[in-house]
């Protein structure tokens, strides 16, 4: 089948769609909140251990902001105390990522917008990698340059570009390893199944779920029964034996703490089925259109169904369209590669319950199948003999990225979107904060949030804390003890996220009360009755 674009005039618009999403990729990178993800991976990176600040911060009985933000930045440590920090409490995250950006900060700073900026200039790699996927997959370049255009103003590429994660490189080895096993297939030569090898050997040192791609790769090889593949098929077989042995240190961590990776991935509470099938389809509009913030997902589902339903329909339509119309081995790589990333996360959480299925940085690969499948339809259709087919597909084509781009727009200029998770309250908990004269902030809530917060707050302000450990084995969760003497020093005194035996607690101190002031982030501040003066 026929689908070549007129690649000068429609080369010329990709080229500055793909301008623009680098440009959105490096807009603004120190703006948006430095998250609790983000806190820890800077713990990594910089060497430190979760129970190593919780030790300290617990040990004194008020610290400054500068305690906090000391276990944020380069102290000195080095590669390996940054791989044993990993090993010891992150076991399910490879220190791929964490080593990388380890040499990054020491060249560049350990600012928010350097440490980020490493995971955007990564992202940028994702250009060429998904050119060659399609280029392997299609004979015609057109459906390459669409995916381009399509994953360069994504809303949500663009977010995973500008956090401080390993995602966009995960992003960019998936497409990697994706087009160099059809590159082996098809030349069956030692040197292309050696580089599939080293893609699988890159891409389980960044993130574990690697693995379920490289699953995907197998499940096709082996689906394709002509004598090609067949011999293909013991060179696949022993490329992946070669990741797997290269794999074998962290993977002697991963086993020996699989129950608490268990955990940390599936840590949320079961929702219902309808409610889950509802952020199911809001999660994939995001890969086209985001403008929703921080708004609950009852609230998005109820007001703007109209705008999300379409997405769904150009998904479920572009994979149907791929099925009917393309070869076998084109459509069977890219179904597999969705349903074997997919699958293994929407069952357990029918079964089990769960939210695992819920975490979009999980289904990059999906994701990535069917920007892929939308590609292949509209450089299919743009190229349609008739003449009104060409104009409803160029005006679709041009709603679809015009639809990224102001994405991009809206989302770059707030400072908190919902990928922040608990972390998109902190602007207005520090806004409360840093308006109170001399304030002081007592918690038990786990470290990462405090230290999150504390990238917003003041000098002036002052913690008391006994942290919960999230990634570490040890306990310092023992009630904090209060001076009634202490309030003497502060204008106001603040329970940030406090547990409930915490406001238990202080609602039993005689001639104090306890009024819950911002409702979202649990911030409660603690006052004296009328008849005791406060200060």
């Amino acid at each position: 089948m026929k689908y070549d674009l007129p690649l000068t005039r429609w080369q010329l618009l990709i080229i500055s769609i793909l301008v623009i999403g680098i440009f959105f990729r490096f807009l603004y990178l120190d703006r948006k909140v430095y998250w609790y993800d983000e806190v820890f991976t800077s713990l990594r990176i910089f060497g430190y251990t979760e129970s190593e600040v919780i030790q300290q911060v617990s040990r004194h009985p008020v610290v400054g902001l500068e305690d906090l933000q000391r276990y944020q930045h380069d102290a000195g440590r080095n590669l390996l105390d940054t791989i044993k920090s990993l090993a010891t409490e992150d076991f399910q995250h490879p220190p791929l990522y964490y080593a990388i950006a380890h040499f990054w900060i020491k060249w560049l700073g350990d600012s928010i917008a350097a440490i980020r900026g490493l995971s955007a200039l990564i992202s940028v790699l994702v250009f060429p990698s998904i050119y060659w996927l399609c280029r392997e997959l299609f004979p015609s370049p057109s459906v390459a340059w669409v995916s381009m255009a399509l994953v360069a103003v994504s809303p949500f590429h663009v977010l995973m570009a500008q956090e401080a994660r390993q995602y966009s490189l995960w992003t960019v080895i998936i497409l990697l390893s994706s087009a160099s096993v059809l590159r082996a297939i098809r030349l069956s030569s030692k040197l292309s199944w050696r580089l599939y090898a080293i893609s699988l050997i890159v891409g389980l040192y960044t993130f574990l779920f690697t693995g379920l791609v490289a699953i995907a790769h197998g499940l096709y090889l082996f689906s394709l029964k002509t004598l090609q593949f067949s011999k293909a098929a013991s060179a696949y077989f022993i490329a992946s034996l070669t990741a797997i042995a290269a794999f074998i240190p962290w993977t002697i961590i991963v086993v020996s703490n699989f129950s608490a990776i268990n955990s940390n991935v599936n840590k949320d509470e079961a929702i219902p089925l309808l409610s889950l099938v509802k952020a199911w389809v809001f999660n994939l509009s995001y890969i086209f259109f985001d403008i929703w913030g921080q708004s609950s997902l009852e609230s998005r589902f109820a007001l703007t169904h109209l705008i999300v339903l379409p997405f769904l329909f150009l998904t479920g339509y572009s994979l149907y369209f791929l099925y009917r119309t393309t070869t076998k081995q084109v459509s069977l790589f890219i179904l597999l590669s969705i349903a074997v990333s997919t699958i293994p996360l929407i069952l357990p959480d029918l079964i089990l319950g769960g939210q695992r299925s819920l975490t979009m940085r999980y289904l990059i690969p999906t994701y990535l199948g069917i920007q892929i499948a939308v590609a292949y339809l509209l450089a299919t259709k743009l190229s349609s003999s008739s003449v009104k087919q060409q104009i409803f597909w160029r005006l679709l084509t041009l709603a679809i990225l015009t639809s990224g781009i102001l994405s991009c727009v809206v989302s770059a200029r707030t400072e908190t979107w919902w990928t922040k998770g608990n972390s998109a309250e902190n602007p207005q908990v520090a806004q409360i904060i840093n308006e109170a004269n001399r304030p002081l902030v007592i918690s038990d809530t786990k470290i990462g949030r405090i230290i999150s917060l504390s990238y917003l707050l003041e000098p002036k302000v002052q913690f008391q804390l006994k942290p919960k450990c999230h990634t570490c084995q040890l306990d310092f969760t023992s009630n904090l003890s209060f001076d009634a003497g202490i309030s003497t020093n502060y204008s106001d005194i603040f329970l940030y996220k406090p547990s409930d035996d915490m406001l238990n607690n202080f609602n039993q101190i005689q001639n104090y009360t306890t009024k819950l002031v911002y409702e979202p982030a649990r911030l409660w501040k603690l006052s004296q009755d009328k008849s005791i003066s406060l200060n």
